[in-house]
């Protein structure tokens, strides 16, 4: 497999995560977005998209954090990073 396919396909699997994120957050599924988060992280960065990785340790942390409404806080950036995600697949010449 070429760079170019595989940097196609781990975009992709970063955009189903972004996805999946989201619905884990209106869903109230606290695991689900930390793992989901989590993979955005590792593979945002390692893409050199660091605003992308940056907003999911965040979310990370929020949930961890001992706040008053951890959901609230993940729902609303969950849709940061989906917005994000879907900002950078406009914006992006694929390979």
């Amino acid at each position: 497999m070429d760079a170019s396919t595989e940097w196609v396909i781990a975009w992709t699997d970063l955009i189903l995560d972004a996805s999946a994120l989201d619905e884990a957050a209106r869903k109230h599924d606290l695991d689900e977005v930390r793992f989901r988060a989590c993979s955005i992280a590792v593979r945002a960065k390692r893409y050199g998209f660091d605003e992308l990785s940056q907003k999911a340790i965040e979310l990370i942390a929020r949930v961890d954090a001992d706040d008053d409404a951890p959901e609230l806080a993940s729902k609303q950036a969950a849709e940061s990073i989906l917005r994000l995600v879907d900002r950078i697949t406009r914006d992006r010449k694929l390979p």
